[in-house]
């Protein structure tokens, strides 16, 4: 995909969602995750293909979302499609992704990403 436009996708889903997503006990809907889910299915965002011993290899990561400051891009796409799988079979990850600060922690590195390309 074009940089110029991923670029895009990565600044429309943060204003849309970071909101939503940031650290807290706040309530954000089922309903709400699942349309950020679709998003970033729109945007190319989350891999058509997975390799689950990579997600493996960077799980670590949910624990500590500070980690997530420091991902690459193919990180947090790794993260992001392994939640989301996750959380068809599993209700309730996403939201608990969410609580934990790593949904908000993993939108802000794309968009620090994409920004600092920008400058």
């Amino acid at each position: 995909m074009d940089n110029s436009i991923l670029q895009g996708y990565v600044t429309d889903i943060y204003a849309k969602y970071a909101n939503d997503l940031k650290l807290g006990n706040h309530f954000v809907s089922d309903k709400r995750l699942q349309e950020f889910v679709a998003d970033l299915e729109k945007s190319d965002i989350l891999l058509e293909t997975f390799d689950w011993d990579q997600w493996y290899q960077n799980s670590h990561m949910v624990d500590r979302p500070e980690y997530i400051a420091d991902a690459s891009f193919y990180e947090c796409q790794l993260l992001l499609t392994a939640m989301s799988r996750i959380d068809k079979f599993s209700p309730g990850i996403l939201s608990n992704m969410r609580c934990q600060g790593v949904l908000v922690a993993i939108i802000e590195r794309l968009q620090s990403l994409y920004f600092k390309r920008a400058v």
